[in-house]
């Protein structure tokens, strides 16, 4: 009686295991001390990007210490508000998830905005075409969300799908649908775009545990 008991009570911590790993998509976090721009990230722009050591997370701030032992450290300057941004290949079907989340840490001495984008694919071939003066796409829809860069110390961002809005409408079905149905690739590329909080200014913060979750 006693072996059953204590099987039942291995296979349901293993069964809560397995379901707690598919609650959220880890899109990066990090922890390997690596950013692998080449790979499946990208930068454009000005801005500037290194992985470095967090610091000891004090008291009960979950969020910090949830930060683990890297995050991604951005900076740079502008003439023009605009200073650049960073980009991630998927290609996954999201519509499981209903909302993106990331952690984000200002400096303190550069506020400013980070402008999430989330390009799913509407013509089923796992590729976002772009103007290559605009860089709008050309058959697919960009969706985005805007996000405050406050002080020092990290503050987490859960942003529900529902409050990305539609840039280029008239484009794509103008449908937030990331599935990999009928030949669609879903959820195809996502970008942060970092935008200064004057016309000649710096930027600089950190970021961590970007992920989609439910």
């Amino acid at each position: 009686m006693k072996k059953a008991i204590l099987f039942l009570g291995v296979w349901l911590a293993i069964t809560q295991l397995s379901n707690a790993q598919f609650s959220f998509y880890l899109i990066d976090n990090f922890e390997n001390g690596k950013f692998s721009e080449g790979g499946r990230w990208w930068k454009f722009g000005e801005i500037k990007a290194e992985v470095v050591r967090t610091e000891r997370a004090e008291g009960q701030d979950l969020v910090a210490m949830s930060a683990g032992n890297y995050a991604l450290h951005l900076f740079g300057e502008t003439n023009n508000w605009y200073v650049g941004g960073i980009g991630n290949y998927q290609g996954i079907d999201a519509s499981p998830y209903s909302r993106f989340q990331i952690d984000v840490s200002g400096s303190g001495s550069y506020a400013g905005k980070l402008v999430v984008e989330l390009y799913e694919d509407d013509n089923g071939n796992y590729n976002i075409e772009k103007d290559p003066k605009s860089y709008l796409p050309l058959r697919d829809d960009k969706w985005v969300a805007e996000i405050n860069i406050l002080g020092h110390g990290f503050t987490r961002y859960s942003i529900p799908f529902s409050a990305f809005r539609l840039a280029n409408p008239g484009v794509g079905d103008g449908v937030w649908n990331p599935d990999q149905k009928n030949g669609s690739g879903g959820l195809i590329e996502m970008q942060l775009v970092a935008i200064a909080e004057q016309q000649k200014g710096k930027i600089d913060f950190n970021l961590d545990n970007i992920l989609l979750t439910y």
